[in-house]
C-alpha cells in the first residue's frame, strides 16, 4: 500500500477492493502501468492474474500472496501483516477461523484508530449480552444502574463489561441518555457491511446456542419450553420448510412485541439442520 496514492489497506475488508482501487490509482498516477507490469513485480507470469483475483474468479494462494505484498510495496511490516491476514480472512471457508480473523483485523484497525465504529457494529451483532441489554432498556422496572443489570443477566457477564455495552449502543445510536430511565431506546436502525454482518451472525448464533445449553442443564421446565422433531423431507421442499419457520418466528415476535408490561427477556433459538447426507 502507497499513502502517496492515498488507498490505505486498513480501510479495507475486502482485500479484492483494495486491489482493484490500488491499481486505479496506481494507473491515475502511472498512465504506463499494467495489469502486466504489476504481475511482472510480482515475478508472476500471467499478466490476466490480478484482474482474475481481483473479479473473484480466483483465490491467492500460498505461494503467490507474498509475491503480492511485494509487488504492492507496502510501506511497513503492520499493512503486510493486515493485508495477509484480510486475503485469510476473505478466503477463509471456516466460520469459527473468520470469527477469529475478523476480530483480529479490527483489532489492529482500533490501534490505527481507523473505523471503531465496525468493531462496536460486530459487537452488537456478535454478543449475546449487547443485544439483550438493549431489549432490557425498554422494560417498565429498567434500572440503568450496572450492578442491577448484571444481577439481571444471572452474573454471566461484569459491571464493566455491561457498561461498555450501554458506551458503545450510545455511539451505535441505538439507544441515549434519558433523565427519567438512564437509557431509552432510538428509532435508529443499525447498517451494516456485510463483512462484518455475515461473520457477526455466525457468532451470535453459536453464543445463543450455548444459552440455550446451559439454560438445559440449569432452568427448570416450568421456566423453558425445549422441544424437537426428526423429520423425513424431500430436498426440493427444503424452502417451504425454511420459510414456515421464518413465518412463525415473525409471528411470535409480533406477539411478544404487543404485550404491555413484559418483565423478563427470553430468547427463541430454532433449529432446523440436515441429520442426513446426500452421497449421490
Amino acid at each position: 500500500m502507497s499513502t502517496l496514492l492515498k488507498v490505505e489497506v486498513n480501510s479495507y475488508l475486502n482485500y479484492r477492493d483494495f486491489l482493484k482501487d490500488f491499481f486505479s490509482a496506481k494507473k491515475k498516477s502511472s498512465p504506463h502501468f499494467s495489469h502486466r507490469s504489476f504481475m511482472f513485480s510480482a515475478g508472476l507470469n500471467s499478466p490476466s492474474h490480478l484482474k482474475m483475483i481481483i473479479d473473484g474468479k480466483r483465490n491467492l494462494t500460498n505461494k503467490s500472496l507474498p509475491k503480492y505484498v511485494k509487488a504492492l510495496k507496502f510501506l511497513s511490516k503492520k499493512d503486510e501483516v493486515y493485508f495477509s491476514t484480510l486475503v485469510q480472512y476473505n478466503q477463509s471457508q471456516d466460520k469459527e477461523d473468520k470469527v477469529l480473523l475478523l476480530e483480529h483485523l479490527l483489532f489492529m484497525k482500533n490501534k490505527k484508530n481507523l473505523t471503531p465504529l465496525q468493531a462496536k457494529q460486530f459487537n452488537f451483532l456478535s454478543k449475546w449480552h449487547y443485544v439483550t441489554i438493549y431489549v432490557l432498556i425498554d422494560m417498565k422496572d429498567f434500572n440503568p444502574d450496572p450492578e442491577w443489570i448484571a444481577h439481571k443477566l444471572r452474573k454471566k457477564v461484569s459491571t464493566k463489561q455491561i457498561e461498555k455495552a450501554l458506551q458503545e449502543l450510545c455511539e451505535l445510536q441505538l439507544i441515549e441518555k434519558d433523565f427519567k430511565r438512564g437509557f431509552k431506546q432510538t428509532s435508529g436502525a443499525l447498517s451494516t457491511p456485510d463483512e462484518i454482518r455475515d461473520t457477526a451472525i455466525h457468532a451470535y448464533h453459536k453464543n445463543m446456542i450455548a444459552l440455550a445449553s446451559q439454560s438445559l442443564s440449569f432452568d427448570s421446565l416450568c421456566s423453558r419450553e425445549f422441544n424437537g422433531a426428526t423429520l423425513p423431507i424431500p430436498k426440493e421442499n427444503l424452502h417451504l420448510l425454511k420459510e414456515k419457520i421464518r413465518l412463525f418466528r415473525k409471528e411470535i415476535n409480533e406477539l411478544a412485541s404487543s404485550y404491555d408490561n413484559p418483565d423478563e427477556v427470553y430468547q427463541l433459538n430454532i433449529h432446523f439442520f440436515p441429520l442426513t447426507e446426500d452421497r449421490s
